[in-house]
């Protein structure tokens, strides 16, 4: 893979403008925007395979479970804090 990366236009000068402002290098901009793309994808990536996991090993449960934990832990929350006070 190449080191250059062609830019449109605009978006050479949005850089160009927002690396001034920041005192920073256009470079380091751009090496810091991939990065940080390139980490989310990885990670996006990485959760969807887990999930698929999940699916296939039938480890599910219903929106209803989900639903009825929630209230139950909402529940045990307002009683800490009742008793607390």
């Amino acid at each position: 893979m190449s080191e250059t990366v062609h830019l449109p236009k605009a978006l050479a000068r949005r850089l160009e403008r927002i690396a001034e402002i920041a005192r920073m290098s256009p470079e380091a901009i751009a090496t810091t925007a991939i990065k940080e793309r390139v980490d989310y994808l990885e990670w996006k990536e990485k959760a969807i395979a887990e999930g698929q996991a999940d699916l296939d090993a039938g480890r599910l449960t219903t929106t209803e479970r989900l639903r009825a934990e929630l209230v139950k832990q909402r529940s045990q929350r307002a009683s800490k804090r009742k008793k607390a006070a």
